[in-house]
């Protein structure tokens, strides 16, 4: 992937802190917008898709159900199952695609400062390093040790500066994909059986299912992450029930209250 075109830098910096405090705005700046941004690998965040997709299927059938509209609600969910995944997809390898771009813009910078500015990039360790509490001589000897390898100093720069950690990064392309197949599936699993079900059947599964689900995807991703399963499954029922309860009375309290609005008896 070819890097973003790089900032010109700007002149000697007189003032370390100053420096760092800019980098920092930066990184947020770029990065804040992001909400699916994660130290995490592709697949315990596509594990969370997957129970984002489930809970967003669940709250679609509720509202279908406080408006009294659940008779084509097995092609209805199909359908937005299917518009959930696309959607993880496309923001989630959206969001890795900016950080790939921003650590090798920040990466590119670091080296040219490195190169051209190393007073300057030796000042701004001694402050960081300040900062944490280190005097001299000892302060001076760690400065001196760290600015002897430029690659030492790269990735102390990157990650006491910016915040940033030296971690591999997957192809957005391939995130994407993971985070589509994981909600793909997920809400397929939920809505497709709805196509053949009764209401009263309909309600026993998205229930019944829905939480077999979440249950499922919390032993799994409790098996990644070292987790308690019991935690993450607790955690995913609660924001579906408080969620799918909200929703529905507001969709009752809807579907009673627009007709009085629009004037008809």
């Amino acid at each position: 992937m070819a890097p973003q075109p790089v900032a010109q830098l700007p002149g000697p910096s007189s003032d370390a802190a100053d420096h760092v405090r800019d980098a920092r705005q930066r990184a947020r700046m770029v990065l804040g917008a992001e909400s699916h941004l994660g130290e995490v690998d592709d697949w315990r965040r596509a594990m969370v898709t997957a129970r984002d997709a489930v809970i967003l299927l669940w709250l679609a059938w509720v509202a279908l159900a406080g408006f009294g509209l659940t008779a084509h609600a097995g092609s209805l969910l199909t359908a937005l199952a299917l518009g959930i995944a696309l959607l993880m997809g496309i923001s989630t390898g959206r969001s890795t695609l900016a950080q790939v771009q921003y650590y090798e813009s920040e990466l590119e910078r670091e080296r040219r400062e490195i190169r051209h500015h190393l007073d300057e990039e030796r000042e701004e360790v001694r402050a960081l390093y300040a900062a944490k509490g280190f005097q001299d001589p000892l302060l001076t000897q760690i400065v001196d040790t760290l600015s002897a390898d430029d690659d030492r100093l790269l990735k102390v720069m990157m990650e006491e500066e910016l915040g940033l950690s030296m971690h591999h990064l997957s192809h957005p392309l391939m995130v994407g994909l993971w985070n589509f197949g994981g909600a793909a599936a997920a809400g397929l699993l939920l809505a497709l059986p709805l196509q053949w079900m009764g209401p009263e059947q309909s309600t026993t599964w998205v229930v019944g299912g829905g939480a077999a689900l979440l249950a499922a995807l919390s032993v799994v991703t409790a098996r990644l992450t070292g987790r308690e399963m019991i935690g993450l499954f607790a955690s995913s029922v609660v924001m579906a029930t408080i969620t799918g309860g909200v929703v529905y009375y507001l969709s009752q309290w809807l579907a009673a209250f627009g007709p009085i609005v629009a004037g008809q008896p």
